[in-house]
């Protein structure tokens, strides 16, 4: 099945204030459009089982209004860090510290492309 097929795809990230892993499910909303819809905690090492980096999204990203947030601090977005990784964020500062490679920056750009699995 390739990437333009699936219209759901979990990506794997952590939360940037416990490091504790999260899922986070996208919809597809449009030819090139992912919605962050729903999170749920989940340890890595079952999302490495379940395949979830096994899939590439391109396109544009948002968060759905009903979009709970982390499940560990709830915060209400995310973003990608230039490691690959994806983190949740708070939405307000621009100044992050990524909790998989420990790198401190500002945040700027949009996010193109992530890594996902599908959610069967």
């Amino acid at each position: 099945m390739t990437e333009t097929t699936r219209n759901i795809v979990i990506a794997i990230g952590r939360c940037s204030r416990s490091k504790q892993g999260l899922g986070i499910r996208f919809e597809r909303r449009g030819e090139d459009q992912w919605q962050a819809t729903w999170s749920f905690a989940i340890k890595e090492t079952i999302a490495k089982r379940e395949g979830y980096a096994k899939t590439q999204m391109t396109g544009s990203f948002s968060v759905a209004e009903s979009f709970p947030g982390c499940p560990h601090c709830s915060a209400p977005s995310f973003y990608r860090c230039g490691c690959g990784k994806l983190a949740c964020w708070n939405g307000e500062s621009r100044t992050v510290t990524c909790p998989w490679c420990g790198q401190t920056g500002e945040l700027s750009g949009a996010i193109t492309s992530l890594d996902g699995g599908t959610d069967r």
